[in-house]
This record gives structure tokens, sequence and C-alpha cells, in this order.
């Protein structure tokens, strides 16, 4: 076969996105144009209507006016935003019905109809027509309904397309790839690409928009029809778990904008560099939707309530008592036995109940200084809380409120998703259900295998699913990691003892480096650092070890580094960080280094096999494990 016909594909695809581009122009110029029609219109019946004498002829061009107003071009017509890359896939059917016959569709993150009617573009949203792309492969069959229609056929093409600033730079056809390599076009063999591998082309490591890339498991779940109750989506590390809670809420948004408006749904992060890891990505799907931690969101909830600004205090020797599952039960028989108007009076009062006192010590040990300082508080009013008070305070006022003003408080939210749910306490969870509309849609994706929280019970979350079967529950699991190759995962899997977990589907590198003491290991960290990133400048390498304190001492030894992060800044630009284990769930790197994660430091207990699952598998690329301690169980 000669070049010319082999690179005929990237000739007729040029061709199409140069018809694509202009159709959008014309169709933003006659916009345009309808606008500015209208709005001198609308300005010459204005001036008329202010030089008129006639209060009849005032009249009349006001009603004018008005049924003008009507018909403003700027409230019906749709602009649209993705000229940059205005779509992603290319799919062709041959349809048994001859009136529909063969026909290619091109699907992106934005419908685009032309300014003759013509649908060029079809939203990824819209799962009628997107399904041929995300469910079926080259030559498949299928089998529809669209709009209450049967279908049947077979799919001639399914093709992925780069389009950067206007330009193709890349297709993905059948087992063939061809790419812009230096202004030149080259054809390849298709290779498996990974998300990594955008962000390192994008020098940026921050989620990546994936919509191009969602199997068809996730699509199902992220286009499910039902809307009510709750969706507990379940799977190892990597398997796409917040992406398909994102994505899910992006279709809701998308087919029902009424109901789940922008600042009627809520997304609540495990923490706060995980928020910061979402909050771009999301904007592109949500728009302006909250993205917010589940303390910043309590807070900003208890001020709706209250009218109180709360800044809660650290350290809390509570803690793990305050977030018992007991608590739920009591808060319930509080509220029927006590009447209590202030918020915060009302929060010391019930701790302060016998009932309560037994079961936040069960071992009776400190509960009279716990009381004496409970009824100073009382006495002087005191404002201080912990944020272990938080969710206790937060279930106390909606229990208060029921199904009235907490609700409005709470703009009565019609859709919440809620990530890394095994860590969230049963009071914490119900606060979240609690703050839903009476239809209580939830998205709650979770993990046993990465509950690294040791003063939340392990049982809380196993008590909430049992509880969401009165508003309705469906169970979905993803099963396969995306993002760490099979050597890792293999490694994962022995940690977690996981055997169901399918492995990733490309390959990676794990080594591991012996060192006789910790100076020779500090030596074996920094050439390892220097060498990943001097390889690959825009590459992320995370140093990850197990306590604060080491943290400090491995940004010390690798000081002067280039590309080496600020100490304590957790970003996604490229380079190299230092972090804690409990500082990285939900977030990924290109390589990660695990530094002497010794059995001293990562015991045989279910929390540290847990953390340790969690940091293996934040490797996209490759895992180094630089050790000269005996090694952690599970990973000799």
């Amino acid at each position: 076969m000669s070049d010319k016909s082999q690179f005929d594909i990237v000739r007729k695809e040029h061709e199409r996105l140069s018809e694509v581009l202009n159709s959008i122009e014309d169709t933003a110029k006659q916009n345009r144009a309808k606008i500015a029609h209208h709005n001198a219109y609308t300005a010459e019946l204005e001036k008329d209507r202010l030089e008129s004498v006639s209060w009849r002829e005032k009249n009349s061009l006001t009603e004018k006016l008005i049924e003008n107003d009507k018909f403003d071009p700027a409230k019906y017509l749709t602009f649209f935003q993705m000229t940059d890359s205005p779509y992603f896939g290319i799919v062709g059917i041959s349809d048994t019905d001859k009136r529909i016959g063969d026909k290619e569709y091109l699907i992106g993150k934005q419908g685009f109809v032309s300014h003759d009617n013509r649908a060029l573009v079809v939203d990824w949203r819209k799962a009628p027509i997107s399904r041929f792309f995300y469910d079926y492969d080259l030559g498949d069959e299928y089998f529809e309904t669209i709009q209450g229609k049967d279908r049947e056929g077979s799919i001639t093409r399914r093709d992925t397309v780069d389009i950067a600033k206007c330009s193709l730079r890349r297709i993905e056809c059948g087992d063939d790839v061809y790419e812009l390599a230096n202004s030149t076009w080259v054809k390849n063999e298709k290779q498996y690409h990974t998300t990594t591998d955008t962000k390192v082309a994008n020098q940026d490591h921050r989620m990546v928009d994936i919509v191009s890339l969602i199997s068809p498991d996730q699509f199902h779940m992220i286009t499910s029809e039902a809307t009510d109750g709750c969706t507990l989506i379940t799977g190892g590390a990597g398997s796409g778990k917040t992406v398909v809670s994102l994505h899910r809420l992006s279709c809701l948004q998308f087919n029902d904008p009424d109901r789940f408006t922008p600042d009627r749904c809520l997304v609540l992060m495990f923490n706060k560099v995980l928020r910061n890891y979402v909050r771009q990505t999301s904007s592109d799907l949500l728009g302006s939707t909250r993205v917010d931690t589940f303390s910043a969101w309590t807070l900003s909830a208890i001020t709706a309530l209250t009218g109180k600004v709360i800044k809660p205090v650290v350290n809390d020797e509570m803690t793990a008592q305050k977030k018992s599952s007991q608590l739920s039960g009591l808060l319930i028989r509080y509220v029927t036995e006590v009447r209590e108007s202030d918020p915060l009076q009302d929060l010391w009062r019930f701790y302060g109940q016998p009932y309560v006192l037994d079961a936040l010590f069960a071992e009776g040990k400190n509960r009279e200084t716990f009381l004496a300082d409970l009824r100073r508080r009382y006495l002087t009013r005191s404002q201080t809380v912990s944020f272990a008070d938080l969710s206790v305070l937060l279930r106390l006022c909606q229990l208060r409120e029921k199904d009235g003003p907490i609700r409005e408080a709470l703009n009565w939210y019609a859709h919440i998703i809620v990530d890394e749910g095994q860590d969230l306490s049963l009071l914490e969870l119900e606060a979240i259900l609690a703050a839903t509309d009476k239809r209580n849609s939830i998205t709650l994706s979770a993990d046993s295998k990465q509950k690294i929280l040791s003063w939340v019970d392990a049982a809380d979350f196993d008590i909430f699913h049992k509880n969401l079967r009165e508003v309705g529950v469906s169970n979905e699991t993803l099963s396969v990691s995306y993002r760490c190759p099979k050597e890792i995962m293999a490694l994962a899997s022995r940690i977690s003892n996981r055997e169901s977990e399918q492995i990733g589907r490309h390959s990676g590198v794990l080594e591991y480096h012996k060192a006789v003491d910790e100076e020779s290991a500090l030596g074996i960290l920094r050439t390892l650092v220097e060498k990943l990133v001097d390889e690959d400048p825009n590459s992320l390498t995370a140093v990850i070890c197990k306590k604060k304190s080491d943290e400090k001492m491995l940004h010390k030894a690798l000081n002067g580094i280039n590309g080496l992060h600020q100490q304590g800044e957790l970003t996604f630009e490229p380079g190299a960080l230092v972090t804690i284990a409990h500082q990285v769930k939900g977030v990924e790197f290109a390589n990660v280094i695990l530094y002497d994660p010794n059995s001293k430091d990562f015991r045989k207990s279910a929390l540290d096999r847990n953390l340790l699952y969690v940091c293996v598998t934040r490797a996209c690329r490759r895992l180094d494990i630089v050790h000269w301690r005996e090694l952690a169980v599970g990973l000799a």
C-alpha cells in the first residue's frame, strides 16, 4: 500500500475537522448577528418610547418591548465552547433501517448543531447515541432502542482523535495510530495509553479529562437512569471510582438540568489534597458545582443553620469516642427528651447526659474531668469546638429541625457525591444523607481495603449501607485497575489479600533497593530521585514515608535536587515531592519511591496494611522500595 493511500485517513480527517470548525465559526457569526439585530431593534424601541410625548404611544411601545424580549435570541442560542477540541471520537454504524443506513457520528464534550440545523457533534452524555462509541468495538452488532424505536446494525468504525488548539494531532484507528511528530505524520502500532502519558505531555499531574477513555463498565454506571436513592460504587485502587462519580453527576446535570443545578449539587472529597486534585477537572465537567472537604462543608452548613461562624480547634483526645456509632441513636433519644434552643449549649448538654457519658467512657477513666469541663463550657456559653465535634453538632441541628428549615438552609441538595466513604463515621454519613432532598440522591464510593483512619469504626460503613435500604441503594463494582502496572498490582493484591482484583493492563517497573544502614539508604534515595527527574523532567515522582518527622528529614536529604517541591507542599507540577502516607489517598504519580516501609512503622494491623496498599497503588509507571530495615509484611 502506498504512503499516499495509507495517509488518506489523515487527509480526510483534516477535511472533516476543517468543515466542522468552519461551521462552528459561521454559526457563531450568525448567532452574534441575530443578537446584534435584536439589541439594535430593542434600542430603537427604547429611544422612541423615551422621545414619545403620547402616553398611548408609550404604552404601545412598552408592549412591543415586552413582546420583543420574549424572542431575545440570547435566551435560546447556545454558543459552542469547545472550539479548541470540538470532538474526540468518531463512530460509524451500518443500520438495517435503509432510512438511516451508513452513518458516522462525532462524539464530543459538548453537542453542536449548525445554523442550518445539522447535528455535527453529539454530546458524550447523550447516551442513546454515544453508547455506540463507548459500548461497542469495531465489527460488533448492536441492538438498541433510540427515541422509542428499535435499531439494529453493526459498528463500522470506532476511532479516537486528539485535537488541540483546533489542530489534529493524533488518530487511533483500529490497530494503527497516526501521530503528528515534528510537523510530519507518522504511522505506528497502537500501544496502551495511560492517563499518566497525558499528564506528562501536558506537564500537569492533576486529574485529567478522561471522557474519551471511559470503559463500557464505567459508562453503564455513569449513564444509569436510576436517579433516586444511593448508588454505591466499590472497587480497588485505580479502578475509577472517583472518575465515575464525577462523570455520573455531569450526566445527571446534562440530562435533567432543572433538577440537578450546580448550586443544588455537592462533591465531598476525603481531604484538601484530593479536593485540589479534582477541582480543575470538575470545573470542566460540573461547572460551578461546589467541591470541598467534609469538614469545610460541615462548617458552612452549621453557619447556615445557626448563624454562628465556628472556628474549630484541631487537637481532641476524645476524637475516637465522638466518632462512635453509638452516638447516632443517643442523639435521637436526646432530642426527644431535652429542649435547648442554643446549638452549642445543646451540644454541651448532650455530652453531659449520663447515658452519653457511659458510651464515651466505657471504662470510666477521665469521666469526671470531662464532665467538669462540660459544666464550665455550659456556664460560660463556650464557643470552642473541635473538628471531632462538628459531625455531632451538625447531626444534632438536623434532628432538631427534622424536615423543615434544615433542608432549606442547606438548599435541599439534589445530589451529593461522597468520596472515600469507608473513612467517614456513621454520624458523618448520616449528616450527608440528611442534607439531600427527599429523593436521597447520592453517589457514594468506597473501598474497605483503603480505610486508613484509626478513629473511624470499620463497622460504621456497613451499618450505614444496611440503613440505605430504606431509601434505596444500588451496588456497583469496578474490578479492573487502570492506574497501576501489572507488577505493582500483583504486589498490591498480595498486601490486601484481594484475590478478585484484576491486575493492570500495562507493564511497569517494581524494584527493591536494600541498603546497609540509614545513611546509605538516603544516598540510594537521592541518586534514584535525581535519575528519575533527569530522565523525564515532565513526570512527577513522589517519595512517600510513614512519619511526619521522616518527611522533614527526607526533604533535607534531597535538598538541591532540580525540580524538588517545597517542603510540606503537595502540588501537581512536574518534579519530585516528599509526603507522608496519609496524604496520598486518591491521587496518583508517575513514579513512587516508598522509603523504608519497615515492620515497625507498618505493623500487622489491618489499618497499616491498608495504608501500605494505598501507598503502592499511587504509582502509574514504576515503584521503587528503598529500605534498610526489615520490610513490612506483604512487601517481602
